[in-house]
């Protein structure tokens, strides 16, 4: 059999290779030179696409608010556990998270949004305020509803803040607003949540077109968020505390009752010697004396249970609230500018060099 040598290896030319690279480059080049009118003409659409951007783009001002939940108790129970325990969530640490859940929720946005605060002169919902100053009816709400069962809330303002006796277009224009506020799969949501797992430092972000509204908008946010995990977390312990006062309250009127009968019949028993007139006094001084022992422990378990209570409430701890000045972040010329110009460059040398190739393969053809 014939022993089939290896082909030796050869070393690739090199300045071969090196100068037909600058030779292309050169080449490159005086093509870019002589088209350069058709890649300004490029640049120009993109340009003014910038500078529209930059025009129309309103200036936006965002703040947050951070805080911390004190989830220290005497029993050594966590509170914020205590709370999503009522949830019916098991207990576990680091539940920071569903807090901030919670504060993104329907119910929290709903009691902040239907607060009143003054704004420019003009004491109002804040939803109306959202409304007015994110120029809804200008834009979202002045489109025709896709859905023609869906009510148009082109010039809507609420009225009242009944919510469960809203009507269909009050529901949806609340819903509108909720969306915006939080997001979703196509839009960037106005309002956001986030916390340190580490420090266990929470914070609520807000940003609208309105310095105010930031700032107010944040801090409803947070009291409705504040008062309500408040009061989940010491919900069955004041259900607790409310029975045992009112049992107390009932134990106190009888004793009163009774001490009233005692005194009484002692006041009209002068000159009743038999024993059997002396009957009812010795009964109304028993009843007296039970209802006193009663009553005495029903207090113990009621001062118990108030400090159950108490130490039971959470301390929701604000570290910074949002104070102004806000800078406001628009669109800025700058980044239109580069942005406008990268974009033009790039299409345009992508289609001088598109068009300097086509022309070589035909001429290479040829």
């Amino acid at each position: 059999m014939e022993n089939i040598q290896p082909a030796p290896f050869q070393q690739p030319d090199e300045e071969m290779n090196l100068g037909d690279l600058l030779r292309r480059l050169k080449e490159y080049w005086v093509e870019i030179k002589r088209n350069w009118l058709t890649i300004g003409l490029i640049c120009i659409p993109f340009l003014v696409w910038q500078g529209y951007m930059a025009l129309t783009t309103p200036v936006t001002y965002s703040s947050s608010l951070t805080f911390m939940v004190n989830e220290d108790t005497s029993g050594g129970a966590s509170i914020l556990n205590s709370l999503l325990g009522d949830f019916g969530i098991g207990q576990n640490q680091n539940n920071y998270d569903k807090i901030l859940e919670l504060g993104k929720s329907m119910r929290i946005i709903r009691y902040a949004l239907f607060s009143k605060a003054d704004i420019d002169g003009k004491t109002d919902y804040l939803a109306n305020h959202f409304i007015r100053i994110q120029h809804l009816h200008e834009k979202e709400w002045s489109k025709k509803p896709k859905d023609p069962n869906q009510p148009s809330l082109n010039g809507f303002l609420f009225t009242r803040d009944s919510f469960e006796q809203f009507s269909r277009i009050e529901y949806a224009a609340f819903k509108s607003i909720y969306s915006m506020l939080i997001g979703g799969e196509s839009t960037t949501p106005l309002f956001s949540t986030r916390y340190n797992q580490d420090s266990g430092i929470m914070s609520l972000s807000v940003k609208t077109r309105s310095e105010t509204l930031t700032i107010l908008l944040l801090r409803a946010i947070f009291d409705q968020l504040s008062a309500f995990y408040i009061l989940s977390a010491t919900e069955k312990q004041k259900e607790t505390y409310d029975i045992i006062k009112e049992k107390t309250d009932s134990l106190l009127r009888q004793l009163s009752g009774a001490e009233y009968s005692a005194a009484r019949f002692s006041e009209q028993s002068y000159g009743l010697m038999r024993p059997t007139d002396q009957l009812p006094g010795e009964r109304f001084s028993r009843n007296k004396n039970i209802y006193t022992l009663i009553y005495g422990e029903s207090l113990k378990n009621l001062e118990l249970a108030d400090f159950a209570l108490k130490n039971r409430i959470p301390y929701v701890q604000p570290i910074d609230f949002p104070i102004p000045p806000i800078t406001g972040a628009g669109y800025g010329k700058k980044k239109a500018l580069g942005l406008g110009l990268g974009l033009g460059l790039v299409l345009g040398l992508a289609f001088v060099m598109w068009k300097m190739n086509s022309r070589q393969l035909k001429s290479d053809k040829k």
